[in-house]
């Protein structure tokens, strides 16, 4: 997605003892073929940071997980674009590559919806939101996804296998955005382990 940030805070205010991407809730919902996502995760990096790497359309490989293919088709105006995303994922014996091109805008520096074109894409439907509010010296994330693929998922490959599957691969993308995010705010890289709770 699009480079848009902004440079905030010292690196001293993110020092050691944050853990990365604590995620509140994450909930998979599955009727009619159609999946929904909804999470609500907090990555201690700040808000235009992790603004500028959600929109920097033609680098979305870098924050890793399913993502292996994006880039900017067309910028219809100042805030929305034309951007054609790949991703591959796995549950079990089945692999499946989603083609998406998605009609993305940028609605404020806090909010960015994307809804698939389905004629231009191998899914029925996809729409996805992201919401973003300051929580202390870091960032929480609310992330929406609906998605019906168009194409044939085996009946073995269960509600429950598919939630295990998104919930591994969405925290490895919201630690990848945390870590690109604090990258670019140049604070040092976060301690594995560590515990302390981020601030309200």
């Amino acid at each position: 997605m699009r480079r848009t940030f902004l440079m905030l805070l010292a690196a001293a205010a993110f020092t050691s003892g944050v853990r990365a991407a604590q995620f509140n809730a994450f909930v998979v919902t599955h009727n009619g073929g159609r999946y929904q996502v909804s999470a609500d995760v907090y990555l201690a990096a700040p808000l235009p940071q992790v603004y500028q790497v959600l929109t920097d359309y033609d680098h979305l490989t870098r924050i890793g997980g399913l993502i292996s293919e994006s880039r900017i088709l067309r910028q219809i105006n100042a805030h929305t674009y034309l951007v054609y995303v790949e991703s591959h994922g796995c549950v079990l014996f089945f692999c499946q590559t989603i083609r998406q091109t998605q009609q993305v805008t940028e609605l404020t520096p806090r909010d960015v919806v994307a809804e698939a074109i389905p004629e231009e894409s191998n899914v029925k439907m996809s729409s996805s939101s992201w919401h973003l509010d300051p929580q202390g010296r870091g960032t929480r994330m609310h992330w929406e996804v609906s998605m019906q693929p168009d194409f044939w998922v085996p009946p073995l490959i269960g509600p429950p296998m598919v939630e295990q599957a998104l919930l591994s691969q969405g925290r490895s993308m919201a630690e990848g955005l945390e870590k690109l995010a604090r990258e670019r705010a140049h604070l040092p890289p976060l301690k594995s382990g560590s515990t302390h709770d981020p601030e309200t």
